[in-house]
């Protein structure tokens, strides 16, 4: 999708409005006042595609009476939102179950990515989540596996399972991240949440794509976790992590697009053009562009060749923001991961 037209602007508007429960400005409401149906159903359309119809949803309840909304447009999101409360509701419930078998083996995984951050929300309720991630150190893992209905490896080291419908993915390393261990705080501190969304969102980034959704989480830990955070400590973690580029170029996105403040980077914003095209060109984890939906129907051996393409496609990028990361990455995809 290009970034053209009052589509962008106004999602974005809206999207900034339900990630901090905050009405739009007056600046920002204009675009909104004669916005036509078809630019309302493409509003929608990229929502999902991002996998934030929840907060779009949120946000047009914050909207004042003089904006005029088609009524089938607030139906659709309206049911989107109900539909996300009751998945979330479901995997709030399997998560407790799974974590009091856990606790009976003397287990005490930490959550990791989507549940960790969704407290962070206004309404947690209506963030989109996927999988369930849990981490271990990897001693605790053979235990743990006891825990799980099915369990075999995933192509990126961890195991997966499905519990009750719930798609569940146990972890031994906390951070997707190629570094000294030494370096990397102690999973579960705000230092290391911060480190880990980031990380997560640079893998996804140089490779099948990532959508605006994981940039959220960010943005709402950071606004919650920034009191306890030391700015220039953090510029030294990724500094050390080798992920200072990345992070640089990362949050200048989350001040201009999402209305983040007190960044660690304040005063230092880059252009954030190439990583909005990432985002914008194939959404959640990269579903929606036509090349990666193709492979996901046609099979493993399809979808595999696609990612490792798509992995060469974004080398210049990569190259640029995290040299280390891409070439650990690479590696680690072409060893492991490419086996038909």
């Amino acid at each position: 999708m290009k970034d053209e037209g009052p589509l962008i602007g106004v999602f974005l508007s809206l999207l900034r409005s339900g990630l901090y429960s905050r009405p739009l400005s007056p600046e920002e409401l204009p675009p909104l006042e004669t916005l036509d149906t078809h630019t309302w159903v493409e509003v929608v359309k990229l929502a999902r595609q991002q996998s934030v119809a929840g907060l779009i949803y949120f946000a047009i309840t914050l909207l004042p009476d003089c904006i005029r909304i088609p009524g089938d447009i607030v139906l659709v999101l309206m049911a989107d939102a109900e539909e996300i409360r009751r998945g979330n509701r479901h995997k709030a419930l399997v998560t407790d179950q799974l974590m009091s078998h856990f606790r009976a083996r003397g287990l005490e995984p930490l959550v990791m990515k989507g549940l960790t951050v969704a407290r962070y929300y206004p309404d947690p309720e209506l963030r989109h989540s996927g999988d369930i991630d849990l981490y271990l150190p990897k001693d605790k893992i053979p235990e743990a596996v006891k825990c799980l209905t099915a369990p075999h490896p995933a192509s990126d080291g961890s195991i997966h399972s499905k519990e009750d419908g719930v798609d569940i993915d146990l972890h031994d390393r906390y951070f997707d991240i190629h570094c000294r261990s030494s370096v990397l705080p102690n999973p579960g501190t705000p230092e290391a949440t911060i480190l880990m969304l980031s990380a997560h969102i640079l893998k996804h980034a140089i490779g099948p794509g990532v959508g605006i959704r994981q940039l959220c989480d960010l943005a709402v830990a950071w606004q919650a976790l920034k009191p306890e955070l030391d700015p220039s400590a953090i510029r030294n973690l990724f500094n050390r992590t080798g992920t200072y580029r990345w992070n640089r170029l990362l949050f200048s996105f989350l001040e201009e697009n999402l209305g983040l403040s007190g960044s660690p980077f304040e005063g230092e914003r880059i252009q954030t053009g190439s990583l909005k095209t990432i985002i914008l060109e194939g959404g959640n984890f990269g579903h929606h562009a036509e090349a990666r939906k193709d492979a996901l129907r046609a099979g493993n051996r399809r979808r595999k060749l696609n990612t490792l393409s798509r992995f060469l496609k974004r080398i210049p990028f990569s190259i640029r923001y995290s040299p280390r990361e891409t070439f650990a990455t690479v590696w680690t995809l072409i060893r492991g991961n490419m086996h038909f």
